[in-house]
């Protein structure tokens, strides 16, 4: 039962958080319609409370429901605890909440049959957030039916870590403003762009302590009921030292068993499964015109966020451009209807990205901090290639500076315009 005293406390509570942090706009929008629950997802510490606690600071306190299930106030609430807050709610303010905002809904059992029953009303605005695999998009429509609309929250983009630093860039920067934007371009890349450690730079190493070991211990081994902590860690440990590169499994579990340790291949996948489903590891598959040849290619794995790598491996600069680059595509592309990202490999040639619309390339990306004589061969052969074999399609080479000179085929632009949309 939900008891109201309480309930009222907690929005009152929750209101005042909102007004007083020092909290900043993002790019992603949340789209009201009662037509459909809005589902936000993404790991955690990327900033989807504070998107939330965002609208709420514009919103009256008889106009939102918010609850945070990570709160250990709500510890114990069930799916039916959800839908009996409201008429609560509506005791405390003599009005229904306009907009019912559920943070990490996935720790609630039975939250789906509480969210359907209130959609179907058709009275609220209703926005999810998770950071599990309850709640990851190819796994939402099966518990929502089809009425859901989802967006991903990565950590801070680029454009989104300049605002967070009150750094505004002019609409045609000259020569020393594009140095300042690349020197703060430098600092994003190695030392992360999730919010916490934007906003306080002192604590980054503690942050990314914390943050593994929040990723271990309270996503993956609670909720997943881990019990060989050793794979975990073997997998976690290899794929902070692999990002921007190809991730063999079968390769990881055979050099496992070959140090005499004991774990089954399907204990294997399964931890794998799960690292993807707090958003630790992102995969991208090789592209093939058949699904079944592309899904099963050896991927290449990704980090939502390049401080996390440069805290265990230190700087690498062409593969954290890579991994900047491949989160920003997929920012982009969740707003675009069938559009997915992949690599391409064939006999030693390799390409960082090929965009999908519908299974057909669009576009073709490569990612280099600098082209010079001796590269130059290795990184356009591989785009010449592809070019005859799918068409001319549109071609860009990412670059630091982007004042490299190249085929009139080839678009050269630097890493800072492009994350910024202008390249």
């Amino acid at each position: 039962m939900v008891n109201k005293d309480a309930l009222e406390r907690y929005i009152v509570d929750k209101k005042e958080v909102a007004e007083r942090l020092d909290i900043r706009k993002r790019d992603i929008e949340l789209t009201t319609s009662k037509e459909f629950i809005q589902v936000i997802y993404g790991p955690r510490r990327a900033g989807k409370s504070y998107l939330f606690l965002y609208n709420i600071r514009k919103k009256k306190i008889d106009e939102v429901l918010y609850l945070n299930f990570d709160d250990i106030r709500l510890d114990g609430w069930k799916g039916k605890d959800i839908y009996d807050s409201v008429p609560v709610f509506m005791e405390i303010f003599g009005r229904g909440p306009e907009m019912i905002m559920l943070d990490e809904v996935q720790n609630v059992d039975g939250w789906e049959k509480a969210v359907l029953t209130l959609y179907e009303s058709k009275r609220y605005d209703i926005f999810l957030t998770g950071s599990s695999s309850k709640l990851l998009a190819k796994e939402i429509d099966t518990s929502l039916r089809g009425r859901s609309l989802k967006q991903p929250l990565y950590p801070l983009s680029f454009s989104e870590y300049l605002r967070f630093k009150n750094k505004r860039i002019s609409v045609h920067p000259g020569t020393d403003e594009i140095i300042r934007i690349r020197s703060q371009l430098d600092e994003y890349l190695r030392y992360g762009s999730f919010p916490g450690i934007v906003r306080e730079s002192d604590s980054r190493e503690r942050f990314y302590e914390d943050y593994i070991d929040l990723v271990i211990y309270r996503d993956l081994v609670e909720r997943y009921g881990i019990s060989n902590l050793g794979v975990l860690k073997f997998l976690i440990r290899n794929i902070l030292r692999s990002y921007s590169k190809e991730f063999s499994l079968n390769k990881l579990y055979n050099t496992w068993t070959s140090m005499r340790y004991e774990a089954g291949k399907k204990t294997f996948y399964q931890y794998m499964r799960y690292l993807e489903d707090v958003g630790f590891a992102i995969l991208v598959r090789k592209f093939s015109r058949t699904a079944r040849s592309s899904s099963l290619s050896v991927p290449k794995v990704y980090l939502p966020d390049t401080g996390l790598a440069f805290y265990v491996m230190g700087d690498q600069i062409g593969r954290e451009m890579e991994n900047a680059v491949l989160v920003e595509l997929l920012r982009r592309n969740s707003k675009r209807a069938g559009m997915d990202v992949f690599y391409w490999k064939d006999h030693g040639l390799e390409i960082d990205f090929i965009i999908c619309r519908r299974g057909e390339p669009v576009e073709i990306i490569q990612v280099t901090h600098s082209i010079n004589p001796e590269n130059e061969k290795r990184e356009l052969a591989p785009l010449e290639k592809f070019r005859k074999e799918h068409g001319g399609v549109r071609t860009t080479m990412i670059t630091w500076t982007g004042e490299e000179d190249g085929p009139d085929w080839v678009s050269i632009v630097p890493m800072w315009k492009f994350l910024l949309g202008k390249g």
